[in-house]
């Protein structure tokens, strides 16, 4: 079973893609035997060595987490909690972490407690 690192890797390097919705990790981190919560999961992804970002992807019309890719404006030019760095334009400036916290919370505890992990991008509609 490959970790949340392991497949946003495979997605952003491997398969040149932006990166996946915060439900989908949450289904990434379950699958693989590990229980992690949203806050989990942004905090582990803060304290990696490679530059994490989220960003808003228009297709799905959701907040997706992936690697920094070139397209991207520098990432200087982004506010970031250690390495986990977002797109301050589509999400406002967080003045702490806990802030960005809540505010994936509540987008997104929803769909996890729903069991719905991934958008359909075709109907967008979660499934």
């Amino acid at each position: 079973m490959k970790t949340i690192l392991e497949k946003i890797d495979d997605l952003c390097i491997e398969q040149d893609r932006y990166g996946y919705t915060i439900p989908f990790l949450y289904k990434i981190a379950q699958d693989s035997g590990s229980e992690a919560s949203i806050a989990e999961i942004l905090k582990f992804l803060s304290k990696q060595k490679k530059a994490y970002i989220i960003t808003r992807c228009k297709d799905l019309e959701e907040y997706i987490i992936g690697l920094h890719k070139r397209e991207y404006s520098p990432i200087e030019m982004y506010e970031s909690f250690g390495n986990l760095y977002y797109d301050q334009d589509e999400t406002g400036v967080f003045k702490s972490f806990d802030e960005l916290i809540k505010f994936m919370v509540s987008k997104y505890q929803i769909r996890i407690d729903k069991r719905t992990f991934s958008k359909n991008i075709d109907t967008i509609k979660w499934e």
